[in-house]
């Protein structure tokens, strides 16, 4: 109910009131004007609603925070009583609350035209809905429709470039990637071989029995076994600020910090896993095919900070998927350090451990991310520090213990050219 409305009721009970003190015809007269006008314009505006037929079709079903997905909206009158005063406006999704449209339609008019949502936070939206709102020439009342949009899509977290990862980080081609013999036949060869009674023929390498003049056979490789997993935090005590602001709190930034990273592992062909400890518990094993990035976009999509299994015991639930050939990264903001043990068995066992800690103090958080800073780094763990508003591509560009290292030696060497 807007302010016009309450003002023309409130005129109405003044003017009821002393038409019926008074009993002067003036104020009769205007009482009934007033309830003619209340009536008129209330009835044009629930007419305006009946016989309308409203679509939305969209181009695509997925899109990604900071872009657009593109659609078209039809709207069909099928009453011979022309309508105007209409404005159509989403009702929900990562737009919703955005000005709508105003138009009118004679009798069996079809209206359509083109719209792009803006898609400014991650989720899956299954029910959208588009609103018809239409108010009255005095704009008195404005009563809504609603039209279900069937076409669900989902939107996926943001990713930022990361042409400069860390080439340590989370196992990437120059540390980690290794190769392991096979007994079945696949595309990559190991090495060659003299024929061994009860090899199959189709091992035999042609080319070189005829240069060697004797039966040599191929030994195949299973090919690039190291995997990456990269577990997120999503345990509802880990993180800061998710009550206060939907966008800017540490866990749309973990999201998107392990979106971006997701990514790039992906682009350099890495077989990529995750793990998340979310409203339900995820765990896929890495993958290295087409279709696993949209796998994992869609979970990231989806996940939220509401989770009830904390990290340190959620990361030994994903223990038993790990091993040497792995490399594990693992997001969080949490400033309880149970988990660093958790993270420094693992180690032992030759998995290959990297920390990207989301700074929680950048959010207003009175307590700051010092303490599970200095168990990572007096475990020798590789620690990454990401604060509101920083550049992914130069926060995971080195470890914080690189960079304090550094800081230290150039510190050291001011001094002594001071000195000298």
């Amino acid at each position: 109910m807007n302010r016009r409305t309450i003002g023309m009721f409130v005129l109405l009970l003044v003017v009821a009131f002393y038409a019926l003190g008074t009993g002067f015809d003036f104020f009769f007269r205007f009482l009934y004007i007033l309830l003619l006008l209340t009536v008129i314009g209330f009835s044009w505006a629930w007419l305006n609603l009946r016989g309308i037929d409203l679509k939305v079709t969209r181009d695509a079903n997925r899109g990604q925070v900071g872009g657009y997905l593109a659609g078209q909206v039809s709207i069909v009158n099928h009453t011979r009583m022309p309508k105007s005063w209409l404005e159509v406006a989403e009702a929900t999704g990562p737009s919703a609350g955005n000005s709508g449209r105003g138009l009118a339609l004679v009798r069996e008019q079809v209206r359509s035209w083109r719209i792009r949502t803006y898609l400014a936070k991650r989720g899956v939206y299954r029910s959208g809905k588009v609103m018809l709102i239409s108010q009255d020439p005095f704009g008195l009342f404005h009563l809504r429709r609603e039209f279900v949009d069937p076409q669900a899509y989902i939107v996926f977290p943001a990713v930022e470039p990361l042409p400069d990862l860390n080439a340590r980080f989370a196992g990437l081609p120059s540390d980690s990637r290794t190769t392991r013999h096979w007994e079945q036949i696949t595309t990559d060869v190991a090495s060659i071989r003299s024929y061994v009674e009860g090899d199959s023929l189709r091992r035999i390498h042609w080319p070189y029995t005829a240069r060697m003049n004797q039966l040599m056979v191929k030994e195949f490789d299973i090919g690039l076994s190291a995997e990456s997993w990269v577990l997120l935090d999503m345990h509802r005590d880990s993180h800061f600020g998710a009550d206060q602001d939907e966008v800017n709190n540490t866990e749309e930034l973990s999201v998107t910090v392990a979106s971006s990273i997701i990514s790039r592992l992906i682009d350099q062909s890495m077989p990529v896993g995750l793990a998340a400890n979310g409203d339900e518990n995820h765990v896929h094993r890495p993958d290295s095919s087409p279709e696993q990035r949209g796998r994992l976009m869609e979970i990231l999509a989806e996940v939220r900070a509401h989770g009830e299994r904390p990290l340190h015991q959620f990361i030994y639930d994903v223990n038993t998927h790990l091993s040497q050939f792995n490399a594990l990264t693992v997001v969080t903001s949490s400033v309880d350090t149970r988990w660093v043990a958790s993270l420094t068995d693992l180690r032992r066992r030759g998995v290959e451990i990297a920390v990207v800690l989301v700074d929680r103090s950048s959010f207003g958080s009175l307590e700051n991310m010092d303490v599970p800073l200095a168990a990572l780094t007096s475990n020798l763990i590789p620690t990454y520090m990401v604060r509101r508003g920083d550049a992914l591509n130069d926060a995971l560009r080195a470890p914080v213990r690189e960079i304090l290292r550094g800081w230290s030696t150039g510190a050291a060497a001011a001094t002594f050219g001071a000195g000298a």
